[in-house]
């Protein structure tokens, strides 16, 4: 399994959000790689927003636990390239 530590940056004048997730082998804590983006505050869910938009740094952290599935692709992609292609947040919520 794939754990995902996951930050949320919101930039107001922008309306933009940095997106920055690091990948650990859940069994190990080994980390895997990382990848970050920049994507529009309209795409995040409103779940999250709300965390954001609690704390005056506009910012909130999280660690999920990936899927299977998808720890096989995102594990590939590591190995190849150094790096994901996607956020698995896009993954996940887009």
């Amino acid at each position: 399994m794939i754990t995902v530590n996951r930050g949320y940056m919101y930039d107001p004048v922008d309306n933009e959000v940095l997106i920055t997730e690091i990948y650990y082998e859940a069994a190990t804590e080994t980390k895997l790689g990382s990848k970050m983006d920049r994507l529009s505050y309209s795409v995040i869910p409103n779940s999250i927003k709300e965390k954001i938009e609690a704390v005056t740094s506009l910012s909130y952290m999280e660690s999920i636990e990936m899927s299977q599935q998808l720890a096989a692709v995102y594990q590939d992609e590591i190995n190849k390239y150094g790096k994901p292609e996607k956020l698995y947040f896009e993954y996940t919520n887009m």
